[in-house]
């Protein structure tokens, strides 16, 4: 499959692999049909834990809670097993109780997921501080998937042709699945809430799961997935996954950055602010959904 790089006229561009109308990063695996049939057919397990979210939304922080809560350990684990970037015999061999995650749009899942096998939680955070740790991320990374400045990435952002399948399509695809796929086994939760309220949230992962814990641990993990403390252990803890080595230091993707509700005030003009806005109302029109962003 080859990489379609497009510019737009400041000569700001992105690069990506497309797929029947949907776009990915170019390190999915292979030619993207193949790695989406594997994944399609996972054979998953009734206590398989799948996080499932947009990028730059939480996803290794909750993974890592979950990880904890699962292991009996708070300890750091570190980034888990991507379904768009593993080869996925190494998840089929997985130990429970299995513990993996995926950026894929809801109509990429395992099939027998979608027919509610297994539990998947997704982290929902404000669009514009989405967009902001976004382009930080990719303009950070040694091998560039975008290349220019905020404004134009921006533009890519608000564009059907997205990463991912853009956020606003993968957002409605999650507030479709009780229509779309009833059967799935889901919880949703939202970073912003994540921050403000940790322990009442690490409390609601757990009864999801059904993993029996007492306070005690509940709070050690707690303090454990504290955002400077998990930087800090992400960025001195062993090499990364050999996928990232080529496009970050050790294989260690540049995950943490500030983590902070409302960072967006500090990147987004009045101008680029309205225009975000009239987006938003356009795309997501008919869904009703108050997301915090200061």
């Amino acid at each position: 499959m080859d990489i379609v790089t497009v510019a737009d006229d400041e000569g700001n561009t992105l690069e990506y692999k497309k797929y029947k109308e949907h776009v990915f990063p170019k390190l999915v695996r292979g030619n993207v049909q193949d790695q989406l049939a594997q994944v399609a057919q996972l054979q998953c397990r009734a206590d398989d834990i799948l996080l499932c979210t947009y990028p730059k939304t939480g996803l290794h922080w909750t993974y890592n809670i979950v990880h904890m809560l699962v292991s009996g350990s708070a300890t750091y684990l570190g980034s888990p097993r991507y379904l768009e970037f593993d080869d996925i015999a190494n998840i089929d061999s997985m130990p429970p109780r299995r513990v993996f995650a995926t950026h894929f749009e809801v109509c990429h899942l395992p099939e027998a997921m979608k027919c509610g096998t297994g539990k998947i939680i997704n982290v929902l955070r404000n669009p514009k501080d989405v967009a902001v740790s976004y382009f930080c991320f990719l303009t950070s990374l040694n091998s560039p998937v975008y290349s220019g400045n905020f404004n134009g990435f921006l533009k890519f952002f608000l564009n059907e042709d997205f990463l991912f399948g853009n956020w606003f399509g993968a957002l409605k695809q999650w507030l479709d699945i009780r229509k779309t796929y009833p059967d799935m086994k889901t919880l949703t939760l939202h970073y912003e809430d994540m921050k403000r309220n940790k322990l009442q949230n690490i409390y609601t992962l757990a009864n999801f799961l059904e993993i029996p814990t007492g306070e005690d641990f509940l709070r050690q993990v707690e303090l454990n997935v504290e955002f400077s403390k998990m930087k800090i252990d992400h960025e001195h803890g062993p090499a990364g996954s050999d996928t990232f080595v080529n496009i970050s230091n050790r294989g260690v993707l540049p995950i943490y950055r500030k983590g902070d509700i409302g960072d967006w005030k500090n990147w987004f003009t009045q101008a680029q602010s309205e225009e975000f806005d009239r987006v938003y109302q356009q795309r997501m029109a008919g869904y009703d959904i108050d997301f915090i962003y200061e």
